[in-house]
């Protein structure tokens, strides 16, 4: 009687390969800080080859974690779990990783990925600024408002009272103007971004302007006994010294130098209900900062 023996056909370098998937989730997904999340991820073997010496990396922001796997022949999962606890501090977006990584011959080895991400809310406006919008008029190119390299000028805002840090009112509400240098991150690209908030008040107002046409989006104030109120704001574009405006510059920085067209700022806002606050989810217009599509730019926030 002959006995027959099924091996696997070995990897021979130079032929296609395709790295098998993992999988990763993240629960909860939307935690608080100081708040402890579990990553786990499932690691397929969908290729023909065994995957040798197999080790699994799994991260959260700055913290991570390793496991050795071992081999995996083809046609298995393996899964693996782990927690750790977010820091007190953290906030807005923080990056989750799984990786593997194994051998696929004598000589070389390959790897597979999958990340996700959790948004916790920022403390403050200023911390979830994502954006650089204002240059000197001796340095047009240090910002981009627009994706087109256009931004505010600092000497322009700096004629009508909107210098580093300064305390503005415009229809009775006081603002501060972003405390920032030229070329540095100064406003929001809102799009969905929850922003801490404290005490009462009856208006949320916003001080800001849209670029690449009029800018409308959905967001929502949600108070500390966790109920929510949905707003939706509409913005108009900046390029011209509309009627509405809160305040008009003269013109804008570019990079061939100043273009001479007025640029509007406006205020927008929601009536508040008398509750304790806890965050303000940032109105949807854009995801992150397009170019030919509005993005509307929140520079200042205040609870009145």
């Amino acid at each position: 009687m002959t006995t027959h023996r099924l091996t696997q056909a070995p990897y021979r370098p130079g032929q296609d390969f395709l790295p098998p998937p993992v999988s990763l989730t993240v629960t909860p997904a939307t935690p608080e800080p100081g708040q402890a999340v579990a990553l786990t991820a499932t690691l397929k073997n969908t290729t023909g080859i065994t995957l040798r010496n197999t080790v699994l990396y799994l991260a959260v922001g700055d913290v991570e974690e390793s496991d050795g796997l071992g081999d995996i022949a083809p046609g298995r999962s393996v899964t693996r779990s782990w927690r750790t606890r977010l820091p007190d501090d953290a906030e807005g977006v923080v990056p989750c990783l799984a990786h593997a990584l194994f051998d696929v011959h004598e000589h070389g080895s390959d790897c597979t990925r999958a990340t996700s991400s959790l948004k916790l809310p920022y403390k403050s406006l200023a911390s979830a600024f994502d954006n650089a919008g204002i240059s000197s008029d001796d340095a047009t190119t240090t910002a981009d408002i627009d994706g087109s390299r256009s931004s505010l000028s600092a000497q322009a805002l700096a004629s009508v009272g909107l210098t580093p840090g300064a305390s503005v009112t415009y229809d009775g509400t006081a603002f501060t103007w972003p405390d920032t240098e030229p070329g540095a991150k100064d406003n929001v690209v809102s799009s969905g971004q929850t922003v801490r908030l404290s005490g009462t008040g009856s208006r949320l107002d916003f001080l800001g302007t849209c670029t690449w046409g009029d800018g409308k989006g959905p967001g929502k104030v949600v108070y500390a006994d966790g109920t929510e109120q949905a707003f939706s704001a509409e913005v108009p574009d900046w390029y011209w010294a509309n009627p509405a405006a809160a305040v008009v510059l003269p013109y804008r920085n570019t990079p061939s130098g100043q273009d001479r067209n007025p640029i509007s700022l406006y205020t927008f806002g929601v009536e508040l209900e008398d509750r304790e606050l806890h965050s303000v989810v940032l109105p949807k217009v854009s995801d992150g900062l397009p170019s030919g599509g509005p993005a509307l730019h929140v520079f200042a926030m205040t609870v009145a």
